[in-house]
């Protein structure tokens, strides 16, 4: 399962405020973590509401997804797919975790924001309120990687999440 979202420039902060303003943060428990790590505790915190089960940190998920943050922020994109046309598959591959020798599921979600909107929970809350970034948080999914980058694709002074989603043999 892979999530698409066009390729937005300037809207996308805009979109990521609107959805914020009408959605609860999951709780300080996630607040004093590290950006990624409080990423992964608020989504994993909004599985547990719904009956879910915690996704465990993935190294290589977490490389690919950092990888991929700091690459749009860098180059000044914001897309699943690189300006080359590298998809989340091939850099899955490139990151070890899709081997070809199991099944695999994997998706993302991609977000950017500035200074209120760009904390972990303003960015979870966001997915949440979009249906096709929800059914990537709340999928069938067992590990992820959260990737932060400092800045913003428009070059400012935002942050940037890609968070990787996978299931291996399943």
């Amino acid at each position: 399962m892979l999530v698409r979202t066009a390729t937005l420039r300037a809207p996308a902060g805009a979109v990521l405020a609107a959805l914020v303003l009408a959605f609860p943060a999951q709780g300080a428990q996630c607040d004093a973590l590290a950006d990624a790590a409080a990423v992964v505790c608020e989504i994993n915190g909004v599985r547990a509401d719904r009956g879910y089960e915690a996704l465990a940190v993935d190294r290589r998920l977490r490389r690919a997804a950092t990888l991929h943050a700091r690459d749009m922020v860098a180059r000044g994109y914001f897309s699943h797919t690189t300006p080359e046309g590298l998809r989340l598959s091939a850099r899955l591959r490139n990151a070890g975790y899709i081997t070809g020798r199991v099944a695999w599921r994997v998706g993302e979600t991609l977000a950017w924001g500035r200074q209120r909107l760009s904390t972990a929970a303003a960015t979870v809350t966001a997915w949440m309120r979009s249906a096709s970034h929800r059914r990537v948080l709340l999928g069938p999914y067992r590990e992820i990687g959260v990737g932060v980058a400092a800045g913003d694709p428009l070059g400012g002074s935002g942050t940037t999440y890609t968070a990787d989603f996978g299931l291996l043999g399943g």
